[in-house]
């Protein structure tokens, strides 16, 4: 066996481990499950009940969808506290997630009324 033949099957032997690692074995798995009990725990401290954080299926971008009625303020809030997370590379909001207005605007009091 060449020395090339060699280097190719060692690094198709690597390639194949990490695949392997990374997928059925389970080392994925368990990032995946770390990553959301941790971002669960970070919305449970700050009492969002209604709100979901789940990995992206692809675990080895780290990116965490949050899915769920939130406010402006706790949107961009929550993307960086998550994002702060250890492991976390990515966070972003489920586009089908319902932005919540908490402070409507009052109406304007009508001409000629009292003062």
């Amino acid at each position: 066996m060449t020395r090339k033949a060699k280097l190719l099957l060692g690094a198709l032997a690597a390639i194949g481990i990490a695949e392997l690692w990374h997928g059925p074995v389970g080392a994925a798995a368990d990032v995946r499950t770390d990553m959301e009990r941790e971002a669960r725990s970070l919305l449970d401290y700050y009492e969002l009940p209604g709100v979901t954080a789940r990995m992206d299926d692809a675990p080895l971008t780290r990116r965490i969808i949050l899915k769920g009625p939130a406010d402006d303020f706790q949107r961009r809030a929550l993307v960086e506290l998550v994002g702060e997370l250890p492991g976390v590379n990515d966070v972003r909001w489920d586009p089908d997630s319902p932005v919540i207005n908490n402070f409507p605007r009052r109406a304007a009091p009508a001409a000629g009324g009292p003062r």
